[in-house]
């Protein structure tokens, strides 16, 4: 113990496992909701490991990035540190992998089955992306490919038709508070095989254009990898003019969204209407 105290230098992979765990034990209570008490957790590993609170820190903060890449809530009180390394991300892959109900909890939280209205949607802008988010590093690439959030998000219908669901109350209630009820009435799910494949929402502008929107819904962080299925990419490419992606993430807390379109279809100067 007394050598670990005043080491400053590369963590074991014990110490690791002990700092990883614990932030999955205290991440397990928030998605329950129970109330997580972080300073008797930091306490607690300060005297097991050894290590100074700042260093903890620094650790449980990457950890946040490490699951910002994999679709896992993260815990409030530590927001994502990049310049992840190998060695942590093999630990959240072990402490990960040894708790397949943790990522059970992770994408269906109470409200999915407890709201009665559609969820309601914060909009904010597209996010400034690290580096380290665009461009994994190769083990990262491996920890993304394994618990496959993109995969796993689509493969939950319940997630999904909840975040149509809360565009389509959205795109109404956007459309009555710009004077446009008689659009607000005709925003509805799309209809195959009548409508172009590719979309799941038909909105429109205040001005009457078509917009055919594609939702994406996780209850990840809005860091959290995505993929368009074959027919939204086509939709992507050929119909820029009227394609629009709907990104909304941390459902299960405050649901959060940003749009984006395809580059083609971005006006020369002004902005498009709202």
């Amino acid at each position: 113990m007394s050598d670990e105290t005043h080491k400053t230098g590369d963590w074991t992979e014990a110490d690791l496992d002990l700092v990883v765990g614990d932030y999955f034990v205290m991440l397990a209570k928030q998605l329950a909701g129970q109330e997580v008490k972080a300073a008797g957790h930091q306490r607690a590993l300060r005297f097991v490991t050894g290590r100074p609170g700042g260093a903890i820190e620094f650790r449980q903060r990457n950890i946040s990035a490490a699951l910002s890449l994999i679709g896992v809530p993260i815990l409030k009180d530590f927001a994502p540190r990049w310049k992840l390394h190998d060695q942590l991300i093999d630990a959240v892959d072990r402490q990960l992998s040894a708790r397949p109900t943790l990522i059970a909890a992770a994408m269906r939280p109470p409200v999915l089955f407890t709201a009665r209205e559609p969820l309601h949607l914060v909009e904010g802008p597209p996010p400034a992306f690290e580096p380290e988010q665009l461009q994994p590093s190769p083990r990262a690439e491996q920890l993304i490919a394994k618990f496959d959030p993109a995969g796993r998000d689509h493969a939950n219908g319940l997630l999904a038709e909840a975040g149509r669901a809360a565009v389509l109350a959205f795109e109404q209630r956007r459309l009555r508070e710009h004077g446009r009820p008689d659009l607000a009435d005709q925003v509805r799910p799309a209809r195959p095989p009548v409508d172009l494949a590719g979309h799941d929402i038909l909105s429109f502008k205040p001005t009457g254009e078509e917009r055919l929107i594609v939702v994406k819904t996780t209850t990840g962080g809005v860091g959290t990898p995505m993929a368009l299925t074959d027919a939204e990419d086509a939709l992507w490419t050929t119909r820029p003019d009227v394609f629009r992606l709907y990104r909304l993430y941390d459902l299960g807390r405050e649901l959060r969204f940003y749009k984006l379109r395809p580059p083609q279809a971005a006006p020369p100067v002004e902005a498009e209407a709202v």
